[in-house]
């Protein structure tokens, strides 16, 4: 169950529509690389999964299990704020945009998104009835 719902957080991620430009120079540059998963949570519960992002210049493309997957994520960053956009979802379901937060420090990258791209979290939290996932990253390239 545990893994459908990480599976289920990248699907919405997947959900997204046009890509914008522009940004936070000096983040954009500290998130280019390979961040592999260490831990996520949803809904409260903690996900399982073998995940990483591929940061290059204004996208990400994830790799799940082993299999990299090579549609693009555009990404705008804001001071702390990140937008997701992927492709065109159909009315009523999770998509249109995704809107997070992140803190970089070092190697770690932390995101926290709200899963129905309606507004950007507060605060670090996914907990029961969030509607958001959390991610911790760590640097490997």
């Amino acid at each position: 169950m545990r893994a459908w719902l990480l599976v289920l957080a990248s699907v919405f991620l997947a959900a997204c529509s046009a890509p914008l430009s522009g940004g936070s120079s000096d983040d954009s540059a500290k998130w280019q690389g390979t961040w592999k998963m260490v831990s996520a949570i949803a809904g409260g519960e903690q996900q399982q999964g073998d995940m990483s992002w591929v940061v290059d210049g204004d996208h990400y493309t994830i790799i799940l299990n082993g299999q990299h997957h090579m549609d693009p994520y555009y990404i705008k960053l804001d001071h702390g704020r990140v937008d997701v956009f992927h492709h065109d979802t159909p009315a009523g379901t999770y998509g249109g945009s995704l809107k997070g937060i992140y803190k970089l420090s070092g190697d770690s990258l932390t995101v926290c998104y709200d899963l129905k791209g309606a507004r950007y979290p507060r605060s670090f939290d996914a907990g029961v009835g969030s509607g958001q996932v959390l991610y911790q990253f760590q640097r490997t390239r």
